[in-house]
């Protein structure tokens, strides 16, 4: 019954349509789902080692053709270099091993330099078209704090033992050796550049592989199965695109702690940065130091030093994590019940509009000053027993 006078008008306009309440209400379209899922992301895990090998295959094939046709013979410097090149790769062959003739690892080491350029094509065109125009937000193409920096250089030497440790005791127990021609392979950068070489095996793979592994394919498993399982599978994918089984375990679980570091900075930069320094630092040491030196165990006192400087090194790491705070305090209720939200579990930072911004909690003092007296100790451990 409607309560208003006769002669005063209704209040409610007439033919007022409402939403329909209850079971029968038309439901909104649930968001879509974060891509890839889990067999997306091995798609492209696939296409991504198939474009390295394409780059690598052209690079090789270009430069090893300059050689034989600037040659005075061109067919028997063709069968020459490449007789030399299975002799030294040769599964069955004892050391010392031949080197790798020097026109087919010039060849080579151009191969895999453009195997990195390659992949880097692959980003550019597939990342801002598969996840949208703000993927630099999305994926923490940021500039990181001054204090992570120090962190991950920090631990590069026991991140770099430990590894040598765990695939130590995985071959022991498993028996599954690195294939025969990885250390002649090694020697290819030996006739290279520096600068090159540097680019070929540091800094291009600690670039491409975690924008592609820890940022386009862990951002999509992350939101789709939380941070721990997404973390754990974008790992594996990462190690089996090393196509190498003696070193699965170890990548995955080296991938593990780069997603780790990516997911505590919210910085690509930060992950890529441990990548490149662990894998610079190796060859550096492959091409400076004679064999027998290199493949010398390494002194249990010394795992002791790197296993501390790991464990203080992460605490420290996760103690002074990035966080999400209300830019001032008067926005913080605000903030938990309507402010902005990650779009899915990860390191998206917030729009620059967002009342929201990125702070980092304070670093634990006790666990900074334990990482770098651990530091200290490795290095003068590693020069007494190692150098």
């Amino acid at each position: 019954m409607n309560d208003a006078a006769p002669n005063e008008p209704n209040d409610e306009p007439p033919l007022v349509t409402r939403p329909e309440q209850g079971a029968d209400a038309p439901l909104e379209p649930a968001p879509p789902r974060p891509r890839p899922g889990f067999w997306e992301a091995v798609a492209w895990c696939l296409v991504f080692v198939a474009a390295q090998m394409f780059g690598a295959i052209v690079a090789v094939c270009v430069v090893f053709a300059a050689h034989t046709f600037a040659a005075d013979n061109p067919d028997q410097f063709a069968k020459d270099q490449l007789d030399g090149f299975v002799k030294a790769v040769d599964p069955k062959a004892t050391d010392p091993r031949p080197p790798v003739p020097t026109a087919f690892a010039e060849a080579l080491a151009y191969g895999m330099l453009a195997a990195q350029l390659a992949a880097l094509a692959l980003i550019a065109v597939v990342v801002p078209r598969r996840i949208g125009p703000d993927w630099k937000r999305q994926l923490g193409v940021r500039r990181p704090h001054l204090l992570h920096v120090g962190l991950a250089l920090l631990i590069v030497p026991g991140f770099m033992l430990s590894a040598d440790a765990i695939q130590t005791i995985f071959v022991h127990f498993t028996g599954v050796k690195p294939p025969a021609a990885a250390r002649a392979l090694n020697s290819v950068f030996g006739k290279f550049p520096w600068p090159l070489t540097l680019l070929a095996v540091s800094i291009g793979p600690g670039v491409v592989e975690e924008l592609w592994c820890r940022g386009f394919i862990g951002r999509g498993l992350c939101a789709r199965y939380r941070i721990v399982v997404g973390a754990i599978l974008t790992s594996v994918l990462f190690a089996a695109m090393h196509v190498d089984p003696s070193q699965l375990l170890v990548f995955t679980l080296m991938g593990a702690y780069l997603h780790f570091v990516y997911i505590a900075t919210r910085s690509i930069w930060l992950p890529i940065l441990l990548h490149m320094m662990n894998n610079g630092v190796a060859i550096v040491l492959v091409l400076l130091l004679p064999p027998d030196r290199v493949e010398r165990p390494t002194p249990d006192v010394v795992l002791l030093a790197a296993l501390a400087l790991m464990i203080f090194g992460t605490v420290a790491l996760w103690t002074s994590r990035a966080t999400l705070d209300p830019v001032t305090k008067k926005d913080e209720a605000w903030w938990e019940s309507d402010g902005w939200k990650p779009e899915y579990p990860g390191v998206s930072a917030p729009p620059p509009e967002a009342n929201v911004r990125l702070a980092h909690e304070v670093v634990s003092p006790a666990a900074l000053m334990f990482a770098i007296v651990s530091f200290g100790a490795l290095a003068f451990l590693i020069y007494k027993y190692m150098v």
